[in-house]
């Protein structure tokens, strides 16, 4: 009789050990891998009066990736063109695939252009495209659930007249802030061959001086409130700086001058000088096939920006 019991003890033994392996298991993680992107384009981020749809527009590229992934920090690019012309589509077929390769979310935005039709009351003319540029990002974080994008990981990249913008909406807060941005949640900026200093730039002359005129008034004390190293400050929210410069010496020195002054004020920055580079092909050299002088150290950047 024990024999009998001992052999249907073990029996119901076996079983709820055999039960227990057959329970619910936790899922493995998602394969957060990208397979490519989806393309969503010409998305309004303002409607100020009188100014046209495409100049407050912004195409947005979303990595594919397989559901339950974590939401994924956002590159918003500024073109440039003067502060009078250029286009969201310039140049960016490289940094799509470059940026959303790498996980992110990549945007490139339009803003108000100086003299353009459909500017606006305003012309284009100091503060339209830095206010533009908080109004695009304030959009893209009130739709950050619809693209899976993190609001509050801001990676900003710009060329020439676009550079000039990032640098100037990174140490003003008052832009996107007044869009309702916290500072904070830019992380890294990363502008591309441009200048910093106004009342320099229309000092020297010729077009530069006619395009900061043109772009920023002839108010000298607007010349030094727009400049961005005027608005560096120890202790505000000023994101890290990648700063890459080439060009003529003095336009080196602004630069290099620049980021001596984030670093002084206690703020990382480096400045990158590239040689055999034209203005334009700086921008272009962005995620091409091949390309390291400019690219990796670029990723390096934003990848040290990734929390």
């Amino acid at each position: 009789m024990r024999r009998v019991l001992l052999t249907v003890g073990l029996v119901g033994l076996v079983g709820l050990l055999g039960a227990a392996k057959c329970g619910p298991t936790t899922p493995p993680p998602p394969d957060c891998t990208t397979t490519g992107s989806v393309a969503h384009t010409n998305l309004r981020y303002a409607r100020d009066a009188g100014v046209a749809a495409n100049l407050q527009s912004l195409d947005l590229y979303v990595p594919q990736r397989a559901k339950g992934c974590a939401a994924t920090p956002l590159v918003a690019y500024v073109h440039g063109g003067a502060f009078v012309t250029g286009d969201k589509s310039n140049k960016i077929t490289d940094k799509t695939r470059l940026f959303t390769g790498a996980g992110w979310v990549f945007a490139s935005l339009n803003y108000r252009l100086v003299d353009a039709p459909g500017s606006g009351a305003t012309n284009g003319e100091y503060p339209a495209a830095e206010q533009d540029i908080g109004a695009a990002l304030a959009f893209l974080a009130d739709h950050a659930d619809d693209y899976a994008l993190d609001p509050h990981h801001i990676m900003l990249l710009g060329h020439s007249a676009g550079a000039f913008l990032v640098s100037l909406v990174s140490t003003d807060g008052s832009f996107v802030e007044g869009a309702g941005i916290d500072q904070g949640d830019i992380v890294c900026t990363a502008p591309l061959d441009t200048t910093y200093d106004i009342p320099a730039q229309v000092a020297s002359g010729g077009t530069e001086e006619a395009m900061f005129r043109n772009a920023f008034g002839d108010d000298p004390a607007v010349w030094q409130q727009a400049s961005p190293p005027n608005n560096v400050e120890a202790g505000k929210d000023i994101p890290a700086f990648h700063i890459v410069t080439r060009g003529a010496p003095a336009r080196v020195a602004q630069s290099q001058a620049f980021a001596t002054t984030l670093t002084n004020a206690g703020f990382d920055a480096d400045a990158q000088v590239v040689r055999g580079l034209t203005h334009d092909e700086v921008n272009a050299a962005v995620g091409q096939a091949g390309e390291t002088t400019v690219t990796k150290p670029l990723m390096e950047f934003f990848r040290g920006c990734e929390r």
